[in-house]
This record gives structure tokens, C-alpha cells and sequence, in this order.
């Protein structure tokens, strides 16, 4: 089936079961075809879909069993919001924007029951992956180039690391989700590279290099995608991407700036004690007083939105530069440390680790999906390494809208092959 055909969801006596699964299909076009270029798109059709997800729960299908893994998965969904709203409750006091972020774990769970009840086409969500790639570095080459811009922010009215993040992810998934053509016909890996091409050009244009750790991680994993998977394939394109690296930073001055400063602000701020710069300097003193927080609260940590408060202490003490000012801590999993400690950061992961391995049972049925499954948690634990990834709005929403709706289809292919087999 192609972009173009619906022919799959419709029928002379449209159900309202065809019904949904073209308008999750529309969705699954949209959500990342708009997330970085026009956010108002994204966020709008991430409220109907929660919205039509609820009323769908009301729609009486036939019942289908939860496998393991799924159980597992969406228990981690509940539990994480659960959590932080009893901790909430219990040390700090009610505060919503803390709870923004968990609940949307709550908000998209409709989701994926009606994903993984109806489908929707996956040529959809590889279109929508490759247009939001392209334009995304048409916005790049506009701002950065015609305009003048140090950094590009795309269409996120500002939010560079969300444009940068989720560019580079367009350009990743866009390789991953032609699989099914390149495999067979060579012709579409050009396509599929033209999609990478652009995703990696709106991450560089928007300097973010948060986003740029993932890279060798993320072209591992997409050796998945080739027939023979081998170590040597992987350590082949590991050292292709080493060289593209080297002359990216040896040509582009840009690149080479924001790289340099990167050992220079280390040894000025371990040795000297000095924020040499707001970007690197500035993340060192940040990721600095989260560590200590945790260190002194390590199980349960100190509460949600509690980290300025504490780091007034660590100014007062000398241990940390007053510079810091009221930024948070600039880092998902430090951020899940001082929170709630351990059991913090294990929730947050145990989300990603979940995903990953749901998608992974479904790689021999589903190869292209699966991966891309897989490079989406991949890439936003790396992009949470430098970035409280969730706490940005776009990126908080393109990752749970995305992540629902490839484990919710997924499970939906998997069930109709059962289905065929009876």
C-alpha cells in the first residue's frame, strides 16, 4: 500500500473501525511531518488523538490478551506518573508543570490501545518521517544560511535543542523506515539517504551537540537494518561515520567552534574551578550540583522541582558558582537522580529499556518498525544526556506520541498475523 492509497481502510460501507485507522494514519503522517517545522500541528493532532483514544476506549471490540512484554510496558507508563504524583502529594505539594511531563505517559496510553486495536498504515508514518526530515533542513539552510542565525530553531520558536534533537531523529528513522524498499530495490536507499542527509544538516545547523553524542550509537544500531548484520559491517560504518565527523569539524568552522570548547571548558571548570562558557561550562556547574544533590539524598532524592532550592545551599557553601542562577540540572538522567534518586532514574528507564524491548520481539515480522522503535529510545536516552529531553515540549510530546504509536502498531501486525494463521 502507498501513501496515496487508502484502499486498505475503506470499503463501500465504511466502519468506524476503517474510520479511525485512516485517521490514526493522517496522525501518524503529521505528528512528524510537523513536530520541529509547525509545532501548532503537532500539539493539535496529539489532542485528538488523545481525545478520540478516550472515546474509543468506549468502542466495544473484540478483546484482545496483553503479552508479557506489554504488560511490562505499560506498567511503566502508569507507574512513573503514579510516582511522581504521590511524591508530589506526599513532600512538595501539588505543582503542575511537574506533572506535565508523567502525565503525558497517562494521556497517550488511549493511544496505543487504539493503535494496536485498528493499525494504521506505516507508509504514512514513513512519509510524514521524510517530509518533516526535509523541511526541517529547509528551515536549517533558511535561518542558518540566508538568514544569518548563529543557530537554527526550525519552526519551535526558539527551542534549538528540540530542533536539532528531533531532526536528527527524522533523519535516522527516515533510513530505518524505507527498509522494506531499499532491501529489494537500491534505488530508495538514495531516497533514504537524501532523508538522513537532511536530519543530520538540521542538527548541525542548530548546533546542538547533545544531539551529535547519539550519532555513533545510532548508526550501530541501523546496521540492524542491512541482511547480514555483522561486527564488521558495524565497525565499518563506525569508522565511515569517524571520518564524516573529522571533515565536517576540519571544514566547517561553525562545527569546529562549538566542538573545541568542549576540553577547554572541562579542564577550566575540574581544575580551575571556573564556568569558562554558558553552554559547556555552564552544563559541567549544573550537572555538578544535581550529582551532589543525589549524593546526599541517593534513594528517594528531594522532590520535584526542588533543585534550585537545594543548590542555594551549595552556592552558600562555595561548592557551586552562583552563576548557575535558576537553570535546572540540563540532564534527563541527573535530573531523575536528584528528583527522585534511584528509584527516579529507574523509573525513567525502565520506560526506554521497556520500548526497546518490545520492539525487539517484533524485528522478524517487523524489521523497519521495530528498529526505528528502537532508535527512537536509543536517541533520546543519548539526547537526555545534555538535555532533560522530556521537559522540552516538542520533544516530550514527538516521543510519546511516536513511541505509542509504533509499539500500538507493532502489536497490531503482530495479532493480525495471528489471526491469519488460525
Amino acid at each position: 500500500m502507498t501513501i496515496f492509497s487508502v484502499r486498505h481502510y475503506t470499503s463501500s460501507k465504511l466502519t468506524l473501525h476503517s474510520f479511525l485507522a485512516m485517521l490514526l494514519s493522517m496522525a501518524a503522517f503529521v505528528v512528524p511531518a510537523s513536530s520541529v517545522n509547525y509545532p501548532s500541528a503537532l500539539y493539535t493532532s496529539a489532542i485528538f488523538l488523545v481525545f478520540s483514544s478516550f472515546l474509543f476506549l468506549f468502542y466495544r471490540t473484540e478483546s484482545q490478551a496483553f503479552s508479557r512484554l506489554e504488560k511490562i510496558m505499560l506498567t511503566s507508563w502508569l507507574v512513573y506518573p503514579a510516582v511522581a504524583a504521590l511524591d508530589m502529594w506526599l513532600r512538595t505539594g501539588w505543582i503542575w508543570t511537574e506533572f506535565q511531563e508523567p502525565s503525558r505517559f497517562l494521556l497517550v496510553l488511549p493511544i496505543f490501545l487504539m493503535a494496536r486495536r485498528v493499525g494504521f498504515s506505516q507508509d504514512m508514518l514513513k512519509w510524514g518521517v521524510f517530509v518533516g526530515a526535509l523541511v526541517a533542513a529547509g528551515w536549517g539552510y533558511y535561518q542558518k544560511i540566508n538568514l544569518g542565525w548563529h543557530r537554527a530553531g526550525g519552526g519551535t520558536s526558539g527551542l534549538i535543542a528540540a530542533f536539532g534533537d528531533i531532526g536528527l531523529m527524522l533523519g535516522v528513522l527516515s533510513v530505518a523506515l524505507f527498509q522494506p524498499q531499499w532491501r529489494l530495490q537500491k534505488r530508495w536507499l538514495l531516497l533514504a539517504l537524501l532523508g538522513l542527509f537532511c536530519g543530520v544538516f538540521a542538527s548541525l545547523a542548530s548546533g546542538t551537540k547533545g544531539g551529535w553524542i547519539s550519532l555513533p550509537f545510532l548508526f550501530w544500531i541501523m546496521v540492524d537494518l542491512t541482511e547480514n548484520p555483522t561486527y564488521k559491517k558495524r565497525l565499518s560504518v563506525l569508522a565511515g561515520f569517524i571520518l564524516a565527523a573529522f571533515l565536517v569539524w576540519f571544514f566547517v568552522p561553525f562545527i569546529s567552534e562549538r566542538v573545541n570548547v568542549i576540553p577547554t571548558a572541562i579542564y577550566e571548570y575540574f581544575v580551575n574551578g571556573h564556568i569558562m562558557d554558558f553552554s559547556a561550562g555552564m552544563r559541567l556547574a549544573l550537572w555538578h550540583a544535581a550529582a551532589l544533590i543525589f549524593w546526599d539524598n541517593p534513594l528517594f532524592g528531594t522532590g520535584p522541582g526542588s533543585f534550585n532550592i537545594q543548590k542555594v545551599a551549595l552556592v552558600e557553601k562555595g561548592l557551586i558558582s552562583p552563576l548557575t542562577g535558576n537553570m535546572g540540572p540540563h540532564s534527563q538522567l541527573l535530573n531523575s537522580l536528584y528528583e527522585q534518586g534511584v528509584v527516579g532514574a529507574l523509573m525513567v528507564y525502565s520506560i526506554y529499556v521497556t520500548f526497546i524491548f518490545h520492539c525487539r520481539a517484533h524485528l522478524i515480522n517487523n524489521k523497519a518498525l521495530a528498529t526505528s522503535g528502537i532508535l527512537l529510545a536509543v536517541g533520546f536516552m543519548d539526547f537526555g544526556i545534555a538535555e532533560v529531553i522530556w521537559d522540552i515540549n516538542n520533544a516530550g510530546v514527538f516521543f510519546t506520541v511516536m513511541m505509542v504509536l509504533i509499539a500500538g502498531k507493532l502489536s497490531h501486525d503482530r495479532s493480525q498475523i495471528s489471526l491469519n494463521h488460525r
